[in-house]
C-alpha cells in the first residue's frame, strides 16, 4: 500500500498546520480549485470554511471526524466548518493522481448574513447545519452535484453566483436516501500544529503498515511519543481512539479489495492485517451488515 500524502514531503518541506489557510478570492464569495494527489493540502486538516469536495479519480480511504470509510471516483461530500478530513488514495503501480480533487469552499457566516436581506438563501441553513457532521452524497445527487461543481470552473461575477446557487440547490434538495451522515459527534476536533504533524506521521505509518502487527506502543515510538500521550492524541484527533481507527482503516481497505480484486476472502483478511478469519468476518459483518463474501456478490450485481 502506498503512503499517505503526509509522508511524501521532501526533506526541505515543512508540515502544514491542521488549520488550512484558505486564501479568499476577492472577486467571489467562494473559492473553487483543483489539485493533484499527493499535495500539501491532501492531509488531515480543517478550516473554518464549509467545503464541497469531489474525487475525480482513484479509490482509497476517506476520514471525516470519527468516520473512516471507502471512496472511489465520483465521491462527493460536504464538509463542515472545523471538521477535519482527509482522502488517502491507494495505488497499484501509479504514485500520483493529477487533478484528483475538486474543491469549493465558502464562508457560511457570509451566507447567513446575506440571508438577512436575501431570504432565498435561508433555505441553505439546514444543509449548512448538516455539514457539521459531514455528508456523503450518492445516487442522482452525487452525479448532478459533481456536474454542478465542475460547472463552477471558469465562471465569474453573476455567472459564478448562479453556478454556485445551482450546486448548493442540488445538495439542499437531495433526498435522505442520497445522504450518508459521517461524523457521529457533529463537532470539531482542533489540534495544534505540532499535534497535527504527529498525527499525520502516525496516519502515514499506519497506512504503510496496515498488514503488519499494529501495536499502539510501536506507532507511538515511531512518532516519538509516550504510550499515554499518543493515546490522548488519537482520541483527540478522531474521537474514537487508536484501535478503532486502525480497525476501520483495515475494514475499509478490505472492502476496496473485495470490490476491485478476485483475491480470496482469507487472503484479503491477512493482507489488511487481521490474524484470524473468524474475527475478520465478525468485524466486517458488524461494520457493513453483511459478510465479506456477500458484500462482494452484492457489489457485483
Amino acid at each position: 500500500m502506498t503512503v499517505g500524502a503526509a509522508a511524501r514531503r521532501g526533506p526541505g518541506e515543512t508540515a502544514s498546520p491542521v488549520r488550512e489557510l484558505v486564501v479568499p478570492d476577492p472577486s467571489s464569495s467562494v473559492r473553487w480549485h483543483q489539485h493533484d494527489w499527493p499535495h500539501p493540502l491532501a492531509r488531515w486538516h480543517h478550516h473554518p470554511e464549509v467545503e464541497v469536495h469531489l474525487i475525480r479519480e482513484s479509490s482509497g480511504t476517506v476520514m471525516v471526524g470519527d468516520y473512516v470509510g471507502p471512496f472511489g471516483p465520483g465521491h462527493l461530500s460536504l464538509i463542515g466548518s472545523y471538521l477535519p478530513h482527509n482522502w488517502i488514495s491507494h495505488f497499484g503501480d501509479a504514485d500520483a493522481v493529477p487533478r484528483r480533487d475538486v474543491v469549493l469552499q465558502l464562508d457560511q457566516d457570509r451566507f447567513f448574513t446575506a440571508a438577512e436581506t436575501l431570504p432565498e438563501l435561508e433555505s441553505l441553513r439546514p444543509l449548512l447545519d448538516d455539514a457539521a457532521r459531514g455528508v456523503e452524497f450518492s445516487g442522482r445527487t452525487a452525479v448532478e452535484g459533481a456536474q454542478a461543481l465542475e460547472a463552477v470552473q471558469g465562471t465569474f461575477g453573476l455567472r459564478r453566483l448562479a453556478a454556485v446557487a445551482e450546486l448548493l440547490g442540488v445538495l439542499a434538495d437531495s433526498p435522505e436516501s442520497d445522504r450518508r451522515y459521517l461524523d457521529s459527534h457533529g463537532g470539531s476536533y482542533r489540534l495544534g500544529v505540532e499535534e497535527t504533524e504527529l498525527f499525520n506521521r502516525a496516519l502515514s505509518y499506519i497506512t504503510d503498515h496496515l498488514a503488519d502487527r499494529m501495536l499502539l506502543t510501536d506507532v507511538a515510538e515511531e512518532v516519538g511519543l509516550s504510550r499515554d500521550a499518543f493515546s490522548r492524541l488519537f482520541s483527540k484527533a478522531t474521537g474514537v481512539g487508536f484501535s478503532r481507527t486502525v480497525s476501520r482503516m483495515r475494514l475499509t481497505e478490505a472492502s476496496r479489495l473485495l470490490r476491485t480484486s478476485d483475491l480470496p476472502v482469507a487472503e484479503i483478511c491477512y493482507r489488511v492485517g487481521f490474524t484470524n478469519l473468524s474475527n475478520f468476518n465478525r468485524q466486517f459483518r458488524v461494520t457493513t451488515g453483511t459478510t465479506p463474501s456477500q458484500y462482494r456478490r452484492i457489489d457485483r450485481r
